[in-house]
């Protein structure tokens, strides 16, 4: 339940974020495109609109992630939740366990694919304008394709870009054959905004791959909680 509770925090904590971050940017007007969203009021504009604040809340939520998993309590505190965690992992058997993360992780794959899939169907039915701002016309099936295919590109991009603009460009030009062409800064932000999200969806098929690692640490955190917290009392 603890981790439940965290995952909502960070959602609400992303969102509310996000709707600021917007609202900003629709009050001091430096971005055409909301503008054109907001102007046009119509189930199309605003829906596009909606999925952009539902992925930069997620992308904010998983900064938040980062930033709290990154800078930990120098003597992290044992409670309660950890005890009953730990001995949940102990009593249950290791395929059981990898078998619940990996369900976990999978539904989370899920979701990623359902959001570059919302992102495109929304953008292709935005209205002319917005899109004229942005990439230029998509059908949704197109734009689909297209978004992941960047988002990929871009992650492997982050991923190997030491290896210079030149190597690096023969091979994310296997992976996006026409990549998308901003037409205005707006485009090229929410192009950042889809390698990122990209970034964030190789990481999580990482993580997936890496179940029975994160299942091995999670046995010796498991382990050492019950001396922990003998220890403390």
């Amino acid at each position: 339940m603890l981790g439940l509770f965290r995952l909502v925090r960070r959602i609400i904590e992303g969102s509310v974020i996000s709707i600021l971050i917007l609202a900003t940017v629709a009050v001091l007007g430096v971005s055409e495109t909301i503008g054109s969203l907001l102007a046009d009021r119509s189930a199309a504009a605003l829906l596009f609109l909606l999925v952009l604040v539902v992925v930069l809340a997620d992308l904010i939520g998983k900064f938040i992630s980062i930033l709290s998993a990154t800078f930990p309590d120098l003597v992290p505190a044992v409670g309660d939740d950890e005890r009953r965690r730990a001995s949940l992992i102990q009593r249950l058997r290791p395929v059981q366990t990898v078998g619940l993360l990996s369900g976990a992780y999978a539904a989370r794959l899920g979701m990623f694919l359902v959001l570059f899939a919302l992102m495109g169907a929304s953008y292709a039915h935005a209205p002319g304008a917005v899109q004229d701002s942005l990439f230029g016309p998509l059908g949704a099936g197109e734009a689909i394709v297209t978004f992941l295919r960047e988002g990929i590109a871009g992650s492997v991009g982050y991923f190997l870009f030491f290896l210079g603009p030149d190597a690096l460009g023969s091979i994310t030009g296997r992976i996006v054959d026409a990549p998308l062409a901003p037409a205005t800064v707006d485009g090229e932000i929410l192009l950042v905004g889809i390698r990122l999200y990209g970034l964030a969806f190789a990481l999580s098929v990482l993580r997936t791959l890496a179940t029975p690692i994160i299942y091995l640490r999670a046995r010796r955190r498991a382990e050492s909680l019950p001396a922990a917290a003998e220890q403390a009392a």
